[in-house]
């Protein structure tokens, strides 16, 4: 490779890097081999946004303001409707079985069974 050439010839300087690596500063390029070429691009022309008169932004506005009435309106029937629907049946609930209170002395091997089965 030409740069490893001109670095071992000494015409361009170079360092190692603690991982052995060969590192070349670009001001050193740029002095060893000169300025790259710069290209010119080519002006593109910028857009600008386009300007609208008063007339132009009212009614955009007013198309804007009108499309979410329209909206509200349609929203607020749907809310209508939803609160004629009948309220949704619950489940059918299981009897709970009314668990003694822990500070109920326990009378005999039946009271302690059924405390313990309330627990789960």
């Amino acid at each position: 490779m030409t740069l490893h050439r001109h670095c071992d010839a000494g015409r361009l300087s170079s360092v190692l890097s603690d991982d052995g690596q060969r590192l070349i500063d670009l001001s050193e390029l740029i002095r060893a081999y000169g300025e790259p070429p710069s290209y010119k691009t080519p002006n593109t022309p910028q857009k600008l946004p386009r300007r609208y008169t008063q007339h132009e932004r009212d009614t955009l506005l007013l198309n804007e303001l009108q499309a979410l009435r329209d909206q509200v309106t349609a929203l607020q029937q749907e809310v209508s409707e939803l609160r004629r629907l009948p309220a949704p049946e619950l489940p059918p609930s299981e009897p709970q079985s009314t668990p003694q209170n822990a500070s109920t002395p326990i009378k005999g091997f039946d009271d302690l069974l059924q405390r313990f089965e309330s627990r789960q």
